[in-house]
Parts: structure tokens; sequence; C-alpha cells
């Protein structure tokens, strides 16, 4: 017998939860991960299930303490050591999950929370920056699939609010020009912000905040310097001709139609 065909709103209903976005069922679209993966160093690695790794698991709890806030009081925190060693991997077995986060930092993920949501107090643009994260019409993890270039893909907003698509970085950046060169050139920010204004047809914002804590002048009082970057026109479409030229390595070599076998490539070079 047939599967029956999900309507868009029960598939949307399924990508809310993180095991199928991520998972099997979620595989069934391409995302902006895999744009990563289909760049000319890269394309033979495309489909690989990326393992969970640190930045992802700070990442994830940072995500979770202004998104899902209740899902983040269950977050497993580890308070042995400040490493991944011996004992981390005891901890992980003894209560059979796959991951952690070690307590510092937990901390500081929840101090880059604080900051970012103006707990403090300060007014201003930081006020600002609370106001749309909080709005009481802003809705968090919200999924979408739609058609690019010919392609089924997935998108998941952080969030949504008024009228904007929103999505949250942490960065180890010095300065905001290192900032933009990174988005562009190592995390694929452009990409990212070409597929989901595509898919949501809304504009796109990104709200980074840097890890790294400075101080301000000689006050002895520290912050963390953030940045709201609204997409550009420019930055869109760097990120669509990226996208495109992803598109044509896929169907070149792992479409249903594809001309090439993957493990017939070499790289002839030149010394």
């Amino acid at each position: 017998m047939a599967k029956k065909k999900l309507s868009n709103k029960e598939i949307i209903k399924r990508l809310r939860n993180d095991d199928d976005y991520y998972g099997e069922f979620g595989r069934q679209w391409l995302s902006n991960s895999n744009i990563k993966d289909l760049q000319p160093k890269t394309f033979k690695q495309f489909g690989q299930v990326m393992e969970d790794n640190e930045n992802f698991i700070k990442g994830r709890y940072f995500h979770q303490l202004i998104l899902e806030p209740e899902k983040a009081k269950n977050f497993p925190i580890f308070t042995e050591t400040k490493t991944r060693g011996v004992k981390y991997e005891d901890y992980l077995k003894a209560n059979n999950i796959s991951s952690a986060i070690l307590e510092h930092e937990a901390i500081l993920m929840e101090e880059l929370r604080d900051e970012l949501l103006n707990v403090k107090g300060y007014g201003g643009a930081k006020q600002q920056i609370a106001d749309l994260i909080l709005d009481k019409d802003a809705e968090y993890e919200v999924p979408v699939v739609g058609e690019i270039f010919g392609h089924p893909f997935k998108a998941k907003a952080d969030i949504i609010s008024k009228g904007v698509v929103i999505d949250l970085k942490t960065t180890t950046a010095k300065h905001d020009e290192e900032f933009r060169w990174l988005g562009k050139n190592k995390y694929y920010y452009d990409t990212q912000a070409y597929i989901y204004q595509t898919l949501f047809d809304k504009p796109m914002t990104f709200i980074a905040i840097d890890k790294n804590k400075k101080v301000y002048g000689d006050t002895g009082e520290t912050y963390h310097e953030i940045y709201v970057c609204p997409v550009s026109e420019d930055s869109a479409l760097e990120g669509k001709k990226k996208v495109e030229s992803a598109i044509q390595l896929y169907e070149y070599y792992h479409g249903k139609n594809k001309k090439e076998d993957i493990r017939n490539v070499i790289y002839n070079l030149k010394f």
C-alpha cells in the first residue's frame, strides 16, 4: 500500500520536532547546511550526518534559554570537570545521553542571554532588541518548506517578530568587519538569508552576540558585543548565486539524473 501523502500542515507539524527536522524525515529537503557541503572542496561529503560538538551544544543551550526556556531547565549540565574527558564520558553513559554542556559553558550562555535580553535594564537600543525578541506575538522555532531552483528546501526560523525573520548567532569575531567576513565566507549566512527570505517571503535580520568578554574603558564593567545585521539586497543576491552554484553541483553529482559518479572525481594540481 502506498504511503499517504502528508499535507503541508502535517509536514510543518512534524518539522517542529527537532528529531524529525534533523533526522531521516527532514532529510527529504535540502537546507542551508547542505549548501555548505555542496562546495567545490566538500561536495564529496554531501549527505554526511554532522556529529555533535561543543559549539553545537553551546549554541543549542543558548537558543533554548531564549526560545524554549522550559526545555533549557532540563538541559544536562556537567559540573565535575571543565573538560570533556573520561569523567564526562562516564556521565553521558550513566545518564544515557549523547551530550551535555559544561558548567562554565552554561554560565557563559546564560550571561549572553541576560545581556541580549536586557535584563539589566539599560534601555535604548538593547531594550529594542529585547522587545523584538520577546514581543507577545513573536513566534519561535517556525519551520517552513518550499521549492528553490526546482528542489525541495526546508528552513526553521528562530524567531518571526513584527514581520521579520530573526536568526540568533553567537560569535567569536573580534570586530564587526570580521563578523561580516566570517558570515559570508565561512558560515554561509548569505545563503541562509536567501533561502529563508525566499521560503518565508519576509526580510531577515541576524542578531549576534560575541562570546568574548570586553571591558568598558577603565570602569571594570564587562560586556559582550552585540551585532544587529539586517540582510541587504546585495548579500541576498550573493547568497542566491552561491545556492544556484551549489544546486548545480548537487544535480551533477548527487541528483536523480546525475552525470558523474563522485568516486571518479580526482584533483589534478600543478606545483
